[in-house]
């Protein structure tokens, strides 16, 4: 069930727009996926990047805290029919839009598979100035969490260092594998210690991946521990604004760059190179449009 109708998904998807679907995951919580989501997004915004954030975990939603922006507005009023995508959409940092999943809303909380399916079809499709849409998912393995990760572009699975969330990593890329051997997926270590721990935590995992489910993981590299992101999430400033130029900051650009250069699906380029051949574009029609200098 969940197969089908994440093929149906990503069919739809191929035929509509040039727009990249990336979803964020991980086996357990406390790993830091939803502080990445949003920091990668506000990073990517920086580079040109047009990026919307959906807060995918569905009634339990923590992206409008973690941006520090108030907003009663929120998927549920999609469902009731009461607001288009569009007018649910609210601004963020840096030129940053997102979607609130809603807190406690059990219109959400108690989706059927059919309105999940239909929900996810609209997001692909929104009629938006978009190139990429990063979809944050709930923690686990459940039905819910892995239709929005089959129905996305990839996936990023977040782990840390500690046995327990590697373990919950690796069940939650063997329940995705077995619903769709295809899906790209790529891991990343966060709250690491130093280089060496998040190269061997990588490393183990590719390899574990590789020889016991048969699938190629992508290592997108690491983001160290950091005790000053605690104090921004109480604060609920994101890293990447409140200290921009930290060590933080700087990995995770590392990380979007990496993320934004790898070409898409039956695409010759990464994001960063199409949006930069745009600017161009556009800078050469400014040109082209000029009067003529004339000179006496």
């Amino acid at each position: 069930m969940v197969t089908d109708q994440a093929q149906n998904l990503r069919d739809l998807m191929g035929r509509s727009r040039d727009v990249r679907v990336i979803s964020i995951a991980s086996g357990k919580g406390g790993v830091g996926k939803s502080s990445l989501a949003v920091n990668l997004a506000i990073t990517m915004s920086r580079l040109g990047v047009r990026v919307l954030i959906i807060d995918a975990d569905f009634g339990l939603a923590n992206v409008d805290v973690m941006l520090g922006i108030t907003t009663r507005l929120d998927l549920s009023y999609f469902l009731r029919g009461e607001r288009t995508l569009h007018e649910i959409i609210q601004p963020g940092h840096e030129g940053v839009r997102f979607i609130s999943g809603g807190s406690g809303v059990g219109d959400l909380i108690n989706m059927s598979d059919n309105q999940l399916a239909e929900l996810l079809s609209k997001i692909i499709h929104i009629d938006a100035p978009i190139d990429l849409i990063i979809m944050d998912a709930g923690a686990g393995v459940s039905n819910t969490i892995m239709q929005v990760l089959l129905a996305s572009s990839e996936t990023i699975v977040v782990t840390t260092a500690e046995p327990t969330s590697v373990l919950d990593a690796y069940a939650l890329v063997k329940t995705i594998v077995k619903n769709s051997p295809t899906h790209p997926l790529h891991v990343l270590a966060n709250k690491c210690e130093n280089m060496k721990e998040a190269q061997s935590v990588q490393a183990g995992f590719v390899e574990v991946c590789g020889r016991h489910l048969g699938k190629n993981i992508n290592p997108l590299g690491l983001v160290s521990y950091n005790h000053n992101i605690t104090a921004t999430i109480k604060r609920q400033v994101p890293i990447t604004v409140s200290d921009p130029n930290g060590v933080t900051s700087r990995e995770i650009k590392t990380i979007a760059r990496a993320i934004l250069e790898m070409p898409m699906e039956n695409q010759p380029a990464g994001i960063l190179s199409r949006v930069f051949s745009k600017m161009l574009s556009r800078r050469n029609d400014i040109h082209s449009q000029a009067p003529p200098h004339h000179t006496s």
